[in-house]
């Protein structure tokens, strides 16, 4: 339930595309300092709540805030400086950049230089280029992905391109970070680590609003697990509540919620 660490807050949020309704009258509430997940079978709704964060979509109806603040309209760049950033299901890196390259565009953000500034290389864009390589070199450090730094992105191993993904994302100074199955195709000794790497993530201040299918990976990290099931919210509680949950595994087995 929402309070006064509501960070990202979702109140009566409503998405319909045509006659399909891909959220109806949904309620999210994320708090600061924690690790939330969004969780669900297959069209559940995820990933559109994700896009309506983000400002890829705008809701049929209802509020979206963060810090107390409507985000329904803002632009996608506007949303990002304000301190939400996100990964993607599907690796979305500048393939002919370097993992450097690709960490100081998400650094760029918050560049306050003008373009004058930038064409003359005046002092204030010298400062925010040294410290923004600074910040990409450590993020890199902290992910385990420095040695790649001058490496084409397209040429890293798959689960480096994530990693250096979440970089990128973190590079943009954000408060609230949006992992959108961040261990797809990672095997469990991937997963652990990223695991723990989430849980770092965390322990530097930064709230963190998962999706991912792993179970076993979600229920070992989260603080709290909120469930969708057909664009509904069905459930929001702590892990060890959502495995017994009857509805939560109706909506994953197909079993009756009164079944015996």
């Amino acid at each position: 339930m929402p309070n006064e660490s509501t960070l990202l807050e979702f109140k009566n949020v409503t998405m319909r595309f045509g006659g399909v309704t891909a959220l109806s009258d949904v309620d999210i509430s994320v708090g600061k300092g924690e690790i939330a997940a969004l969780i669900g079978p297959n069209g559940a709704g995820k990933t559109t709540v994700f896009n309506i964060v983000t400002g890829v979509y705008q809701p049929t109806q209802g509020e979206v805030r963060f810090k107390g603040e409507s985000i329904v309209g803002k632009k996608r760049s506007e949303i990002t400086r304000m301190g939400l950033a996100r990964t993607f299901q599907n690796i979305r890196l500048f393939a002919e950049m370097t993992a450097l390259e690709n960490v100081l565009v998400g650094a760029d953000a918050h560049s306050k230089s003008s373009v004058p500034g930038a064409i003359l290389t005046l002092p204030r864009k010298r400062r925010e280029e040294r410290e923004a390589h600074e910040r990409a070199n450590e993020l890199m450090s902290f992910m385990g992905i420095s040695k790649q730094a001058h490496l084409l992105a397209k040429g890293l191993p798959y689960g480096d391109q994530r990693r250096l993904e979440i970089c990128r994302a973190l590079a943009t100074n954000p408060e609230v970070l949006l992992l959108d199955e961040p261990a797809a195709g990672f095997n469990p000794v991937e997963k652990e680590i990223l695991g723990e790497q989430i849980r770092a993530i965390r322990d530097r201040g930064y709230t963190v609003l998962l999706i991912e299918h792993d179970m076993s990976l979600v229920m070992g990290i989260s603080d709290r697990v909120m469930v969708l099931d057909f664009g509904t919210k069905i459930a929001d509680e702590i892990p060890s509540e959502i495995q017994r949950d009857p509805r939560v595994i109706a909506a994953y087995l197909g079993v009756p919620v009164d079944a015996s």
